[in-house]
């Protein structure tokens, strides 16, 4: 997987702020800052994206947002820059002033199931695997069926 990252310095921003909101979700980072003031980076560890996602209780809201931004094998979203030099995972509709990220999978690799490695699914607040899922969807079923 490959985690590739972008965004504007804007004339009103601070180089090294921004370069800490990169570094503050992503820890592996390879930042290059073109003339244009462009960052760009590559990265290979989501670890502190899952840690920051889990800590703030954010799992549906990140999944939602992962899922909706998949395009063959990749899926693309917007951070906010300010929430990330705070720390934080916000997800921005601003494509123009956020941090734009794009996780590319690889040969061999499963968009969905890097996405359901940072953002699993859940009920009632904890994490829950797929078969639990289902079953309890056909229990429901089965219990609607009997008129229960």
């Amino acid at each position: 997987m490959i985690i590739k990252i972008k965004t504007r310095i804007k004339p009103t921003e601070d180089r090294e702020k921004v370069i800490k909101a990169v570094r503050n979700i992503f820890r592996d980072a390879e930042i290059l800052i073109d003339e244009n003031n462009i960052l760009t980076a590559e990265a290979k560890s989501l670890k502190k994206l899952k840690e920051l996602i889990r800590r703030q209780a954010i799992l549906d809201a990140a999944r939602m947002v992962l899922e909706k931004g998949i395009s063959g094998n990749s899926t693309r979203f917007v951070l906010n820059k300010q929430a990330a030099y705070c720390g934080v995972v916000n997800f921005d509709r601003d494509v123009h002033g956020g941090i734009d990220v794009k996780i590319i999978a690889e040969e061999g690799e499963d968009i969905r199931a890097i996405v359901k490695d940072i953002a699993p699914r859940t009920k009632d607040g904890k994490i829950v695997e797929e078969e639990e899922i289902l079953e309890d969807n056909i229990n429901r079923s089965d219990d609607s069926f009997l008129g229960s």
